[in-house]
Formats: C-alpha cells, structure tokens, sequence
C-alpha cells in the first residue's frame, strides 16, 4: 500500500486533490475514471468533492483501499 493512502484518514468527504495524491494519479484521470464508474462529482468553490458514500457504492477499490489503510493505522495506533 502507498504511504499516501496509508496517511488518507477515512473522512465523509475527500478532495479529488487528496484523492489523486493517495492513489499517485493526475487529478484530470481521476476525474474521468470516477466520472466513468458514475460517482457524482461535487463543485464547491474552488474544491471539487467526492463524497465517502459515493466511493463506497461506485467506486469500490478505492473505498476498500482507504478503509484497509485506516484499520492498519488503527491495528498499529493498538500495539
């Protein structure tokens, strides 16, 4: 797993910003790719959002990724 999704916490909302950091892809790709998997897209000021419940219902690999990530973090926060 990346460092840049083991460090993503698991929050109701994520930029497409942090999102394509944590998964070490253009922001433009991943737009598409979420786009195309029919994950609704959110335009806030400057901030293009994607909402948790959108990754969990559309874009499955991601939401597992992410919430692999947080019980690593929380399996090593324990030792």
């Amino acid at each position: 797993m990346r460092e840049s999704m083991a460090a993503l916490p698991v929050r109701a909302v994520y930029t497409i910003g942090e999102l394509a950091r944590a998964c070490a892809m253009d922001r433009r790709r991943l737009v598409r790719m979420l786009r195309k998997a029919g994950v609704q897209i959110f335009r806030v000021g400057a901030y293009w959002l994607v909402t948790l419940s959108e990754l969990e219902k559309k874009a499955s690999p991601l939401w597992e990724a992410i919430k692999a990530a947080e019980m690593l973090r929380h399996g090593l926060d324990a030792n």
